[in-house]
């Protein structure tokens, strides 16, 4: 298969989950109580880089996903880091001096401690800190790709529906108030951001789901509302620029390029005990269903937004580093086809993998602090970027 010349292939990583040592972060403080893995010094990427991105241009690939760490820029509420900016400043240089392409993410997961002790995005009163920053990072760094918000729809599941993430609440009406908070902070951003010569957008996780028993209409009624309030809620509000009548219709604003995270495609099933039971896979450390047609079925969901779709992440963890080279060929296959402008394998490095510690092995490198060492998997997308053929 040929692919376009102009298609973007690349890697992504986030900023907590690679820099290491990022103690302003509300993460940080809970892996200090003992309630989540410790981080510590992770791939040490905040000295590392220079290296990482040697190793990304010897292998070829064009573009880098990656994200600022709010709680590094402004560790305290209105003081901005101008040193920790620089280093934010010579990352973009460096990649661009290598020929690798910046997408820049500027909210991943992680908030600085004071956001997070004001009640962070549970507050609507609480966007304006976002937007300050937002102000301050748009004129330090001038680049083409922007993503506001990663992953705006699972964040508040995580966060406030399971209880997984900081700050573990299980509190269903939270979960919808910080998912509206997200959607408005991102226009506001948009608008702070957008200029002739860059593209704006935002991340969101499609996981498409299927009956377990198609002749089951529990089962098919589970599957529909996983679909709806999951896929199709976020897509179709970021559709219509405003959010649904019955989370207040106010609007969210535009956006040039939607960010596509794909990992999973699990069939789900009518429980009386736990409501929807989810199918989990037994051959990747994360329990996806790794399935090559939920990309295409997960790009064909996101076309209703009626813009660019770049696939920001989607990878598997595995020690079995065949299987990873066979998920990127006929992932990134269903990529091309979808008509897709770009494709960042998750992700570059073995990284913290949040509330799974290190245990998840994603990365087309294998990494421990300062321990680097290329898998066959990274050769293997180098190749193809280089030479823009998948066998």
């Amino acid at each position: 298969m040929r692919i376009p010349g102009d298609y973007l292939i690349g890697a992504a990583i986030s900023a907590y989950q690679v820099e290491g040592n990022n103690e302003n972060a509300d993460w940080w403080r809970y892996e200090k109580a003992g309630l989540l893995p410790a981080s510590g010094e992770a791939c040490r990427f905040w000295e590392m880089y220079r290296t990482d991105l040697d190793i990304m241009a010897r292998l070829g690939l064009k573009a880098l996903r990656l994200s600022l760490e709010w709680s590094r820029v402004e560790p305290r509420l209105g003081w901005f880091d101008d040193a920790a900016m620089d280093v934010y400043r010579d990352m973009m240089k460096e990649m661009r001096q290598r020929g690798i392409t910046p997408v820049v993410t500027l909210h991943h997961f992680t908030n600085p401690i004071w956001f997070h002790d004001a009640g962070a995005w549970e507050r609507g009163e609480n966007l304006k800190y976002f937007l300050e920053y937002v102000d301050y990072v748009s004129k330090n760094l001038d680049v083409r790709y922007w993503l506001t918000i990663n992953e705006v729809n699972l964040y508040p599941i995580l966060a406030y529906l399971l209880g997984k993430f900081p700050p573990f609440k299980p509190d269903p009406a939270k979960m919808w108030t910080v998912l509206s908070n997200l959607l408005k902070a991102h226009g506001k951003a948009y608008d702070k951001l957008k200029r002739e010569t860059n593209m704006v957008g935002i991340v969101i996780n499609v996981m498409p789901v299927h009956p377990m028993n198609r002749l089951s209409p529990l089962d098919y009624i589970a599957s529909t509302l996983v679909n709806k309030l999951y896929n199709l809620t976020p897509l179709n509000a970021l559709k219509r620029g405003r959010l649904p009548d019955w989370l207040g219709g106010e609007a969210i604003g535009s956006l040039d390029y939607l960010g596509l995270n794909y990992y999973s495609r699990p069939r789900v099933r009518f429980s009386r005990r736990a409501l929807i039971e989810f199918e989990e896979g037994r051959d990747n450390h994360m329990g996806f269903v790794v399935d090559p047609r939920g990309l295409g079925e997960a790009i064909e969901l996101a076309r209703r937004v009626g813009r660019p779709i770049m696939i920001t992440e989607n990878g598997v963890a595995t020690d079995d580093d065949g299987f990873r080279i066979r998920f990127i060929r006929e992932h990134l296959r269903e990529a091309v086809r979808g008509g897709t402008i770009g494709y960042m394998y998750w992700s570059l490095l073995d990284n913290y993998e949040w509330e799974r510690g290190y245990s998840a092995r994603f990365g087309l490198i294998e990494c421990k602090g300062s321990h680097r060492k290329i898998r066959g998997s990274a050769e293997y997308l180098g190749r193809v970027s280089r030479s823009m053929e998948l066998d």
